[in-house]
């Protein structure tokens, strides 16, 4: 049975369509300046599975994430938002892997989930299938995108409630590796009962405690490495070696000794007159050939940089900042993605996210704060090409790479029509 929760309020989702607006038709009202008449339908198909279709123009997002003109199918644990209006999917017959256990067997279950001297490590995962479920009542949240959002707030992907929590308190991002568990808190995040230094890699079952509340994590297992193959044993026995040549006799020896690979000593060599001293020593010619030339220089490895800061103020000004992943952490400690050792920047002080072709800047509560172009950063907020960026004291420029991608393959030459030069003189007076 499959629900659809507003408020706090269950209404089950009947068979055929469902219709969500603030129209006198709908099935589900909701009342809000953004919603408008017929906004969203929900369809039931004959194996009881659900999906969401947008009927208004924008406004529409499942977990975070806009929808298309295309229907979407929706998991238990969903967050639906329409018109800034949040709601959440409940499917009790497709909750993945939820179970609900009495409160004793969770402490036991909790308990044996919990790091231990000598204890085996988890089972390592891949960066696909992320999902957490609840300890507390059964629900399941995927990871969609590039991270999941822990937090007090209401534009969390989960909100978890309680004065110990901060308001952006931690998020699970997808990695190469894996899944890592960011840590952005001021009291902390805990993983099988250890807090979390910064950042952790996930493993398969991971129980994560923030608050008051406790999500046991899973994901895709990591491919194992694959066994080389088994060589067979060579059925004839390896050849003798051959025995090494003999050492050159010194050339102070009066006589050769016999030693069966030279059966006659070798002819005296005359002795060469030494040159007359007015004429210096003709160059020794050398019987090696002449050294190849260098090899051109390698090109560098590794990953080509997406954007750079050119620093303008500080102990690094003029160097350059490299950006290499569409995740970077900012700040003054030494684990950050980029270091920049200034007092006025915190330790943790901001984050860029490349979504969509778009660089996204967020300050992770600082001290000091970090502008764009003058303006405080409250929310995430995109930067473009040129934008002035200041971390504290500490002043940037922002450049993305990917205008300069383009012109090396054009070589930078660009065509022009033909002008007149009366065009372009200067007015008078200039």
């Amino acid at each position: 049975m499959a629900f659809i929760e507003y408020g706090g309020t269950r209404h089950q989702i009947p068979a055929g369509e469902m219709l969500i607006g603030n129209g006198a038709d709908c099935h589900l009202r909701l009342e809000g300046p953004a919603v408008a008449p017929r906004h969203a339908v929900l369809t039931t198909a004959p194996d009881n599975s659900v999906s969401i279709r947008k009927l208004a123009e924008k406004g529409v997002e499942v977990n975070g994430v806009a929808m298309g003109p295309l229907p979407q199918p929706l998991l238990h644990g969903d967050k639906v938002t329409i018109g800034g209006l949040d709601l959440l999917f409940v499917d009790e017959h497709k909750s993945g892997s939820t179970q609900y256990v009495s409160a004793q067997k969770l402490q036991e279950l909790v308990g044996a989930a919990k790091a231990k001297p000598g204890a085996a490590a988890g089972k390592p995962t891949a960066a696909t299938g992320g999902r957490i479920v609840s300890l507390t009542d059964g629900r399941e949240y995927q990871v969609v995108g590039t991270s999941l959002k822990f937090g007090r707030d209401a534009s969390a992907d989960v909100v978890v409630a309680g004065t110990q929590v901060s308001r952006r308190h931690a998020e699970i991002v997808q990695s190469p590796r894996g899944y890592i568990l960011v840590d952005n808190s001021t009291n902390g995040t805990w993983v099988n009962g250890e807090r979390v230094q910064n950042q952790r890699l996930l493993a398969r079952a991971d129980v994560i405690r923030i608050g008051e509340e406790e999500f046991r994590f899973y994901a895709d297992a990591a491919p194992s490495a694959p066994v080389p193959p088994a060589t067979a044993t060579p059925l004839t026995p390896p050849a003798s070696p051959v025995p090494p040549p003999p050492a050159a006799a010194p050339a102070s020896a009066a006589k050769l000794v016999s030693t069966g690979y030279f059966q006659t000593p070798p002819k005296p060599v005359p002795a060469v007159p030494p040159p007359a001293a007015s004429s210096p020593p003709p160059p020794a010619a050398s019987s090696q050939p002449a050294p190849a030339p260098p090899p051109p220089p390698a090109k560098p490895s590794g990953p080509q940089a997406l954007a750079k800061f050119l620093v303008r103020t500080g102990s690094l000004k003029g160097q350059r900042l490299y950006v290499k992943v569409p995740i970077v952490n900012i700040g003054r400690a030494d684990y950050n993605d980029l270091v920049i050792p200034d007092d006025s920047v915190s330790s943790q002080h901001a984050k860029l996210t490349r979504r969509e072709g778009v660089w996204i800047l967020t300050d992770l509560g600082s001290t000091n704060g970090t502008l764009v172009d003058g303006e405080k950063v409250k929310d995430d907020v995109p930067i473009a090409p040129g934008a002035f960026v200041r971390f504290g004291d500490v002043q940037l420029v922002f450049e993305p790479t990917d205008d300069e991608a383009g012109m090396g393959k054009a070589q930078g030459t660009r065509a022009m029509s033909a002008v007149k030069l009366d065009d372009l003189k200067p007015p008078a007076g200039r």
